[in-house]
């Protein structure tokens, strides 16, 4: 059965607004997400451990950027060793970032469910002491930042957690601002944005066990 979308929750309320003000929109983040999970089911129990979150990221990176680019004239942007879509009217900056449990919880504040480098804590420490608008700046497709733009820089992410139950998974998720990061792990947000639940269906593990054709079941996580 192929991948396909189930219907999607209601939008939490204010959400298309706030997208609005950052010049992004639901239609660009949900599609990143969607490839993400796409990404992630063509491993198989021959890949490495490890293959199945790669695949996922690299397509949260990709769609992302692609979706604004084409659609708002946004500029791919590696920062810091991030990497990152570029917004450089409002010197805004997307990247992603896998959450935990809490993730999309107007309750609870979630964090990162792996240790993030040093990089996230920096941007962290900018966004927490930055107003909310910047001045406009300049740059090529391919954006190259000056330090004045640097330090302006507002770094978003798109967190996202997944969970799996029967054949459906329901992928959580909200845009948000770090503000503060310990030991790896952002304890602290400057403003969360969450997002409608993104739901799937159509589970099928890939069949390309090797030539000795062993039937070993695929453990989506």
């Amino acid at each position: 059965m192929p991948l396909s979308l189930a219907a999607p929750t209601p939008e939490p309320t204010g959400a298309v607004a706030q997208l609005v003000d950052l010049g992004t929109k639901l239609e660009y983040l949900h599609p990143a997400l969607y490839a993400g999970e796409a990404a992630r089911r063509t491993a198989t129990p021959n890949h490495p451990a490890n293959t199945a979150g790669t695949r996922a990221y690299q397509e949260h990176v990709r769609v992302l950027r692609e979706e604004h680019i084409r659609n708002e004239g946004w500029q791919r942007l590696l920062h810091d060793h991030l990497e990152l879509v570029y917004n450089p009217e409002k010197s805004i900056a997307i990247g992603v970032m896998i959450g935990d449990a809490a993730t999309g919880n107007h309750r609870h504040p979630p964090t990162n469910f792996r240790r993030r480098g040093a990089a996230t804590a920096r941007a962290a420490e900018r966004n927490s002491v930055q107003l909310e608008l910047f001045l406009p700046s300049p740059g090529p497709d391919e954006a190259v930042l000056s330090d004045n733009e640097a330090e302006a820089l507002q770094i978003w992410f798109l967190v996202s957690y997944r969970v799996q139950t029967g054949d459906a998974v329901h992928i959580h998720s909200e845009l948000s601002l770090p503000a503060q990061v310990e030991h790896g792990f952002v304890v602290r947000w400057k403003r969360r944005i969450p997002l409608p639940v993104l739901e799937m269906d159509g589970i099928e593990p890939p069949d390309e066990d090797g030539q000795e054709e062993i039937d070993i079941p695929v453990d989506f996580r």
